[in-house]
């Protein structure tokens, strides 16, 4: 394992989580450089103006700002890494380098704000965490694992394996043939995830992220959901009844945060899932299960699939929880569709062919 460690500043991961864990030594190199000015470029276009301007609009719970980063000053950076890079993209608020790094297949992330870096340390140790665990524990699924990480002046990058070929899926299309054959494995895998054993004394789960919260998995759902709702034209009332309910009585589990079709791959048989940058230890139970099937349904048009996710993800659970499986997806589906309206905040035609979802969680029609 190769650590980079801040110059002045305490390192991300100590020696006793980084290396001696895995039976391997630390080599430590010292890469972090402060960025000259023109490493950020400031360009306030108009749709830069507008994209801030939505930010605002759409209150605290918006999408974090992102800075455009100077590609050419970042690929010198990962050649003094002995990062091989064959290209350079900005999707969003990570700008990702792809090439290799020791021959091996690997992707470069680096947060391009302050905002965005803890989010990218989380996946780090995630991916961390996740390896830590034994592979029986982990049949179905695999996710990357970690070169080395750092700081780039003030932002956290990281280094990591870059799984080959395409998603199971683009992020809005209706192709869901390398999908249809995969459901139960991709059921399984969302399963073992719930159930990950994350070892109590690795980074990941004693981030702060991850402490023990003042607010209740079950407060947190119905306030983020109330702050959404503020912006939607639509009555809501007969959902915040039930979130209100059922906001003591949530379980949580170990959750990816982000588990889209888009996300997944195929790794030798097993699914690989990447992005793990949401990723908790006290995520609501079912919070993946919800967010998929929200996916499924509302950005790929399969809503037949996303009923059959639901009915195998239920299939495989002890008997006590299959019982109790609706009731407890409920307030986590429920939020997950309010998240779906917001997103959709001035799109009349896409917020009215969402009502039909809703519609059928109250007359509990879902699974």
């Amino acid at each position: 394992i190769v650590r980079t460690e801040s110059r002045g500043r305490s390192p991300f991961f100590s020696k006793d989580e980084v290396g001696p864990a895995l039976g391997k030594p630390i080599i430590p190199i010292n890469k972090d450089i402060n960025p000259p000015k023109s490493f950020y470029i400031k360009i306030l276009t108009l749709p830069t103006i507008l994209s801030y301007y939505l930010i605002m609009v759409k209150g605290k719970r918006g999408w974090p700002k992102r800075r455009i980063l100077n590609q050419s000053v970042v690929r010198k950076f990962l050649d003094s890494l002995g990062f091989e890079t064959e290209r350079i993209i900005q999707p969003w608020r990570h700008l990702c380098a792809f090439g290799k790094y020791q021959g091996k297949n690997a992707i470069f992330k680096l947060s391009s704000t302050l905002v965005v870096s803890p989010k990218t340390k989380n996946e780090y140790a995630w991916n961390q965490a996740v390896n830590f665990v034994p592979a029986s524990k982990r049949r179905s699924f695999s996710v990357p694992k970690n070169f080395t990480c750092g700081n780039f002046g003030k932002l956290f990058y990281f280094i990591a394996e870059r799984f080959p070929g395409q998603p199971l899926v683009g992020p809005h299309s209706t192709d869901m043939r390398n999908v249809i054959g995969r459901i139960g494995q991709i059921a399984q895998a969302a399963y073992e995830i719930e159930n990950l054993p994350i070892r109590a004394d690795c980074i990941f789960a004693k981030s702060s992220q991850n402490k023990n919260r003042k607010v209740s998995v079950g407060q947190k759902l119905l306030t983020i959901s109330k702050e959404w709702a503020t912006q939607i034209p639509m009555n809501l009332d007969d959902f915040f009844q039930i979130l209100e309910k059922s906001q003591k009585n949530l379980r949580t589990s170990v959750g990816h945060g982000d588990f889209t079709a888009c996300q997944l791959y195929d790794i030798n048989g097993k699914i690989g899932v990447i992005d793990g940058e949401h990723a908790s230890v006290k995520q609501p139970l079912y919070y993946d299960i919800a967010h998929f099937y929200n996916r499924l349904r509302n950005n790929h048009k399969a809503q037949v699939l996303a009923r059959q996710f639901l009915q195998t993800f239920k299939s495989i659970l002890p008997a006590a929880d299959r019982r109790m499986f609706w009731e407890e997806l409920k307030p986590v589906l429920i939020q997950r569709y309010i998240g779906n309206l917001w997103e959709q905040i001035g799109n009349s035609q896409n917020l009215n062919e969402l009502k039909p979802l809703g519609e059928e969680i109250l007359q509990d029609k879902i699974v």
